[in-house]
């Protein structure tokens, strides 16, 4: 019997609704096209003789994708009772329910519970529909991390502007942040135009006018309503959306959100610099926070860190001396000192300008004998490592 040394890690499937996956040129959902795919990978860890635990870190379901004008999700029910998604979710129940390996799901921002009282019915939904996961989150604020010995795993929205569960703005104990509207926003425009742009790729397009000043936020999400084709006095339904009154205007979020940037300097996770914050969310790369929170922490002996939330798979090995002049080449039977990967995402043409299919994971693999563990990115579909390395186990 082959010995169990693998875990496999997943993010930002955003599986969504029935209505998301209407079958015109105009549907908003981001996950349709993958589904028998992800259930084929699925599969293949039921079967494989040496995985012990699979991942999922964030954004398996899709609460946010939703247009401002039709009523929200608050719950994952017609998500999981979706008929196009039942091969996906029987999968996913014949994970929980395999005592050979381990499977874990640690909510994302597209998937996590809106206030404190949605954690706890979360984790019981996840717990009862899914009999035998392993479901990590705080209980009072929709944030969890995996940990493994010296590796960490998380979403990553945390270290994010935008998408971080927001504690400081909103009415007290409900976390919903400014990108949960901007999403909405972005499905808005994509089920009345037919764009593909998703909320990070919007985050993107409005970056390069971004400066720091009082006023950003402001400027930032108007000129994301204005491409809408929506104003001020626009309507979003919030029906059962706690902190908020249905509907709720375009011109009453923005205004909840004015003083985002101040807030987040006096809360600042991480001590994550607020460009760095906005970054995350619109230029596709957590390293900086994954090593602001891990790798250069005092104390931390955390030396693998793996994200979701950017939808861009990435893999980055460190040394110490890498930031130094002419640094020497690294000697690829020799450990690295971190390794930082993201998982990329399942979701629907995502990166094929950029010669990926998607459908993207990232394996780790604990050799014992030789004091290794190894981080591998890796296709899915094409069947290829885009990085591999390793640190000392």
């Amino acid at each position: 019997m082959a010995t169990r040394t693998k875990r496999i890690f997943i993010s930002d499937i955003h599986m969504g609704d029935e209505r998301s996956m209407n079958n015109d040129s105009k549907h908003y959902g981001w996950f349709n096209d993958n589904i028998p795919v992800l259930a084929k990978f699925l599969d293949d860890q039921l079967h494989a003789p040496d995985v012990k635990e699979v991942v999922i870190l964030g954004d398996l379901f899709d609460m946010w994708v939703i247009p401002v004008d039709k009523p929200p999700l608050t719950t994952f029910e017609a998500i999981c009772s979706n008929p196009a998604n039942k091969d996906v979710i029987d999968k996913l129940k014949a994970l929980a329910a395999n005592s050979d390996i381990k499977f874990v799901y640690i909510p994302g921002n597209h998937d996590m519970a809106m206030d404190i009282a949605g954690i706890s019915a979360t984790k019981q939904f996840m717990e009862n529909n899914f009999r035998g996961i392993h479901f990590i989150c705080d209980s009072a604020v929709p944030w969890g991390k995996y940990t493994a010995g010296t590796l960490a795993a998380e979403h990553g929205n945390h270290y994010c502007l935008f998408n971080a569960p927001d504690i400081w703005t909103v009415p007290k104990d409900t976390f919903l942040p400014l990108g949960y509207f901007i999403s909405r926003i972005a499905a808005y425009n994509v089920s009345k135009t037919g764009t593909e742009d998703d909320s990070l790729d919007v985050l993107a397009k409005f970056f390069k006018d971004f400066k720091e000043d009082k006023d950003s936020i402001e400027a930032i999400f108007e000129a994301i309503t204005q491409d809408a084709r929506l104003n001020q006095n626009s309507r979003i339904d919030l029906t059962g959306v706690p902190g908020y009154s249905a509907p709720t205007t375009i011109d009453t979020v923005k205004n909840h959100f004015r003083n985002l940037i101040q807030n987040w300097k006096k809360m600042v996770p991480e001590n994550i610099d607020t460009m760095y914050a906005i970054q995350g969310d619109a230029l596709e790369d957590l390293s900086v926070a994954a090593s602001w929170a891990y790798f250069d922490k005092s104390g931390s002996n955390t030396n693998i860190v793996i994200f979701g939330h950017t939808h861009y798979p990435y893999f980055k090995p460190i040394d110490p001396f890498a930031d130094q002049p002419d640094p020497p080449p690294h000697d690829n039977d020799k450990p690295w000192t971190y390794i930082y990967a993201n998982c990329g995402s399942w979701i629907d043409n995502k990166w094929l300008d950029k010669g990926l299919y998607g459908c993207t994971y990232v394996e780790t693999e604990e050799d014992a004998n030789n004091e290794r563990h190894y981080v591998r990115l890796k296709a899915y579909s094409s069947k290829t490592t885009l990085g591999e390395g390793f640190v000392r186990l």
